[in-house]
């Protein structure tokens, strides 16, 4: 009887070490779906530890893997040079996760494509306001939007004078394969002086065409 209770014990304490064993080593897993700003971009996934960071999967486009809690880096880049690289971090902690990727284009890219919409934009935007072409100096532009759809300039009154220090921002925007334009001539825009403009739009604009950023 004791012989037997010995084995009963053993047996028990055997099928508890793996339950335990498999608690700390089989971590459950969560659904992380990732989406992109724009189309065709590819990112790698890093697991991030103290010691060290490992790549663990890549992914083309929006996706969902399975992940255990940790903390993670996704770096985008995009096999056209389209946009900037950039890096990513979010943590897994018990539950499932949405994870949007925000990324800018790359000035080679713009540079492309205003150089490719430049005669039928400078067409639209100077028959309205042509004295942006004679009075001002144009000092940034840039294009937005998940398509590349919109297109942002800010411009700098040339003469001297109490209004010289003034950077007035136009918005245009592509529809219908024609450049519309979307704000007069002025120094901000807001959701309050501005008609169907996205938040995200108006806010890319005022970081990236303000004097004090570092890229255009």
């Amino acid at each position: 009887m004791n012989r037997r209770n010995i084995i009963i014990g053993s047996i028990t304490l055997a099928i508890l070490t793996l339950i335990l064993l498999a608690i700390m080593f089989i971590q459950p897993t969560h659904t992380i779906s990732i989406t992109f700003d724009k189309e065709n971009l590819s990112a790698k996934i890093y697991r991030n530890t103290d010691k060290s960071t490992s790549e663990i999967t890549s992914i083309n486009g929006n996706s969902k893997i399975q992940l255990s809690d940790g903390k993670y880096i996704i770096k985008t880049s995009s096999k056209s040079g389209s946009i900037n690289e950039n890096s990513t971090e979010f943590t897994v902690k018990g539950s499932d996760e949405n994870i949007s990727i925000k990324t800018e284009y790359s000035q080679k890219f713009m540079s492309s494509k205003i150089n490719e919409y430049r005669s039928d934009i400078s067409e639209v935007l100077f028959a309205k306001y042509p004295e942006l072409k004679s009075s001002f100096i144009l000092q940034k532009e840039i294009i937005l939007g998940n398509n590349a759809d919109w297109y942002a300039v800010s411009y700098q009154r040339g003469v001297i004078d109490r209004n010289s220090g003034d950077i007035y921002t136009v918005i245009l925007k592509k529809e219908n394969n024609k450049w519309v334009i979307k704000t007069k001539p002025q120094i901000i825009n807001t959701i309050y002086n501005t008609k169907d403009i996205p938040e995200d739009i108006l806010s890319e604009t005022a970081s990236r065409l303000s004097p004090f950023s570092a890229s255009s």
